[in-house]
């Protein structure tokens, strides 16, 4: 890598850097919004939360870093164009292919982090992440023991606690339970004790009353008792019954599913191979979208009224390839022969762009 090379390698870095910061920021918020209430419901504490957002973070880096990539050599292209720098480099007879070389060698950068991202991190903390969903949506004493409000474990139960401790044992709990509509039930207690036995979990209630209104004879019956067990094993969620997800399982996994997967429930096989490819394909889109930001901005030439058309043609054609790779998944999704489309658009960008930037370099040793 030439001097001139390295000037433009380093340009691209503090943009990117800049836009990678802003875009993890934004998607990174978007993303947790949909954990919160499961924390809150739960009762967790704030390191849950943080421990939740942070294994989203592999999820939203494999869309931040194409995206700030984009946007990266975008705007370091329109600006040394701009200030003349990039024209001085063309007038000096640096080829396009020269010019692309810094950006190349960015894109691959990028590329290669998008691997570890995708290949590794990804299916790594989306099983981790939904492992430790699992586990809070069954912490049940969590869910219960929290002061002085009314929480919500499952539909169609509502509890209180007036006072709790962290062994378990509470003062002054309501409990109501409307499950069956027809016949709800409110129960009421002085003392109570969370008991776990094995995989189930029981409220244990002293000195209590249970309301039984039956709204077909709009009639209430009281039951007045001195110990009651409310079994709350059903409303807890069970390890044994939560099915892995495509993006949980690695690419070998995934691109020749074991007959046990295969055989599972809700999702077939073109679900398995277009995550697997989607793996393998995606990082190319950190290689892809630079050079196309590269192609449209350097290779078309100073403007003296700006590049604001270029700029848009630029950000046009990297959705329309982006999006061309989503349509492909899903089709694969569908028939997972079609899993070669999803490396299609990539590549055409590529080999579209080394045409282009031929052709240009075959135009300037055409004598005026």
């Amino acid at each position: 890598m030439t001097r001139l090379d390295r000037y433009i390698f380093v340009q691209l870095l503090g943009p990117f850097g800049f836009f990678a910061l802003v875009f993890t920021g934004i998607i990174w918020l978007s993303q947790s919004l949909r954990i919160i209430d499961l924390v809150v419901n739960s009762g967790q504490s704030a390191a849950v939360f943080a421990e939740f957002t942070a294994l989203l973070l592999p999820v939203v880096m494999s869309i931040v870093l194409p995206v700030s990539a984009f946007a990266a050599t975008l705007y370091t292209m329109h600006r040394l164009m701009s200030d003349s720098e990039l024209v001085v480099m063309i007038a000096a007879g640096r080829s396009p292919a020269a010019l692309a070389r810094p950006v190349a060698a960015f894109g691959l950068m990028v590329m290669a982090a998008m691997a570890a991202v995708t290949l590794y991190l990804m299916p790594t903390a989306a099983g981790m992440l939904r492992a430790r969903m699992a586990d809070v949506s069954g912490d049940i004493a969590a869910a219960l023991i929290r002061e002085g409000q009314f929480v919500h474990p499952a539909p169609g139960l509502t509890v209180y606690v007036r006072d709790a401790s962290s062994r378990g044992e509470m003062g002054g709990i309501f409990i109501h339970d409307q499950r069956d509509r027809a016949r709800p039930v409110t129960y009421s207690a002085d003392r109570a004790a969370l008991v776990r036995e094995g995989d189930g979990a029981r409220v244990v209630m002293f000195d209590g009353a249970a309301q039984h209104y039956d709204r077909a004879a709009g009639a209430l019956s009281t039951l007045r008792f001195e110990t009651f067990a409310y079994d709350l094993t059903p409303f807890m969620a069970r390890d044994g019954e939560r099915r892995r997800k495509p993006s949980e399982h690695y690419v070998a996994t995934l691109l020749d599913p074991p007959a046990e997967i295969r055989a599972l429930p809700r999702f077939n096989l073109g679900d398995y191979v277009a995550e697997g490819h989607e793996q393998l394909s995606a990082p190319l889109y950190g290689l892809v979208l630079p050079l196309i930001a590269f192609g449209f901005v350097a290779l078309g030439g100073f403007r003296r009224r700006g590049y604001a058309i270029q700029l848009w043609l630029a950000v046009g054609t990297a959705l329309a390839v982006r999006l061309a790779g989503v349509a492909a998944k899903a089709a694969t999704t569908d028939i997972a022969a079609l899993w070669p489309a999803m490396y299609l658009p990539p590549l055409l960008a590529l080999a579209g762009l080394a045409l282009a930037a031929a052709l240009q370099s075959g135009w300037r040793r055409v004598p005026a």
